[in-house]
């Protein structure tokens, strides 16, 4: 297996479990010979896989390290009665995108690899709270029972993926509303449209978006946020895919954690390092 195979890279979700993602890309990037071509990325997977592109991985984890040490509780139940929010993660999450994000780093994004972004469009039979609580119960329920890599129940249900590339993106707050409509998990992330539709999480409709790759001519590496069982994950002739080495236990919407994302992090580099000694 040698790195000049690979031409595509695939973020999958996981909410805080990304940072795993970005501390293996801090340790792939700087591999020479590695030429992506191809980028699709889902939810937190997808705002990593920006930090990733424009090289901004240490400087995000400063950054999420830092806000997060300044907030208390990831939820505050005393707002209720008074306008301020309830779940601070929207806020955060959002003011992360725009303050790393300058115009030269947009420029930068958009100049370099394709890059798809998925996000799920509910029924139209459904409203987006209820799609939300549908969708999300039957991506649990399959994982419980099947734990695939690829679910599919969803799209049993009508749920279709929507596929946005980040080059239709023509500012940093269009950015932004991409990136929070593909990590679109209410409570957490209020109900968010995008061309009149409820735009929510892609992960309903596959946590590991694959699919969103095509074309690829060379081998495309998919960097996962949990792990599967080894069967579920055999190297393809077309794919490889890399899991954390040890559980991430980190909550994916826990933004109380700063030392929590450290470990998670360096767990990351120092899992890139033994993939890389692995290639020849």
């Amino acid at each position: 297996m040698k790195l000049s195979d690979f031409d595509s890279l695939v973020f999958s979700g996981g909410g805080g479990r990304c940072i795993w993602q970005a501390g293996f890309c801090e340790t792939l990037f700087r591999q020479k010979e590695l030429k992506i071509d191809q980028v699709a990325g889902v939810s937190a997977g997808a705002t990593i896989a920006c930090f990733a592109l424009v090289g901004k991985t240490e400087e995000g984890l400063r950054y999420f390290k830092k806000v997060t040490a300044q907030n208390r509780k990831n939820m505050y139940l005393e707002n209720i009665f008074n306008k301020n929010p309830v779940f601070p993660q929207y806020n955060i999450y959002r003011q992360s995108i725009l303050d790393l994000f300058d115009p030269a780093a947009l420029s930068t994004l958009k100049s370099g690899p394709s890059f798809n972004v998925l996000i799920t469009k509910p029924p139209s039979w459904i409203g987006p709270r209820l799609g939300t609580v549908i969708g999300f119960s039957a991506y649990m329920v399959e994982k419980k029972l099947k734990n695939p890599l690829h679910p599919s129940f969803a799209c049993k249900l009508g749920y279709t993926p929507v596929i946005i590339p980040i080059s239709s993106c023509n500012t940093t707050d269009d950015l932004a509303e991409l990136l929070l409509q593909s990590s679109c998990t209410p409570p957490f992330v209020p109900v968010m449209k995008r061309n009149g539709f409820p735009a929510l999480d892609g992960g309903i409709i596959d946590n590991v978006p694959v699919k969103a790759i095509s074309g690829s001519k060379g081998r495309i590496l998919v960097l996962l946020t949990r792990q599967y069982p080894a069967d579920l994950i055999k190297v393809k002739k077309e794919r490889v895919y890399i899991q954390p080495s040890q559980p991430i236990t980190i909550k994916k919407w826990d933004y109380t954690n700063p030392d929590g994302l450290q470990i998670v992090y360096d767990l990351g580099k120092s899992d890139a390092e033994r993939f890389l000694q692995n290639c020849t």
